[in-house]
């Protein structure tokens, strides 16, 4: 949820997040058995630095989360279609890198609510409705109640961060026309100012 407070600029701890999380998980699970210490070490460096490259470089850390959003859900649809799921992810890879580095101002917009839902709906989930004795939310242990839920968290999250995004553009928009009209006072009176000159000119 915290990634939602800075607006558009919590596009940057979002990328940082999930990149460093998917980074160091796909490296810990694809070097684990090799050596003792070697994948959790590993998984470290590559996430710290993934999340350093989501902080930094957001249009490309924007279009390579949006690329792994892709990539995932083509992979699930080939499996579904029973079809070969390498090319199909990389060619939704590719069309996520592409619509994510065109759109990363607009995604900025988008992507922190949707994510935050998610991730809300999923953190109740397993704090509050765990299969041991005692569960607080136990509806949560449903599948389909906690994708209701996250759908609910995000279109709240997302109607509050287009209203905020309106807003911003509006005080922009104030200040841009308070910006021309001084403008515009300053050279009219200039104008006046060098009139006068030319009358006191001609008189004298």
């Amino acid at each position: 949820m915290v990634i939602t407070v800075p607006g558009r600029h919590g596009q940057r701890p979002l990328n940082a997040a999930v990149l460093g999380a998917a980074g160091a998980s796909l490296v810990f699970w694809g070097l684990k058995g090799l050596h003792p210490w070697l994948p959790g070490v590993a998984a470290i460096v590559v996430g710290v630095l993934l999340a350093l490259f989501g902080l930094v470089a957001v249009g490309w850390a924007t279009a390579f989360l949006l690329g792994v959003v892709f990539a995932t859900a083509g992979s699930v649809l080939a499996h579904l279609l029973h079809l070969w799921v390498a090319p199909i992810a990389v060619l939704f890879l590719g069309f996520g890198l592409f619509a994510g580095m065109t759109n990363h101002r607009r995604l900025s917009v988008v992507l922190p609510p949707l994510f935050a839902g998610f991730f809300a709906a999923w953190g109740a989930a397993i704090a509050w409705a765990s299969n041991l004795r005692g569960a607080r939310l136990v509806k949560l242990l449903d599948v389909d109640w906690v994708l209701g839920v996250a759908g609910v968290l995000a279109f709240a999250l997302l109607a509050l961060s287009f209203e905020r995004e309106r807003r911003q553009k509006l005080r922009l928009t104030a200040r841009r026309q308070r910006m021309d009209d001084e403008k515009l006072k300053a050279e009219l009176a200039g104008r006046q100012a060098k009139y006068q000159r030319a009358i006191d000119q001609a008189k004298s």
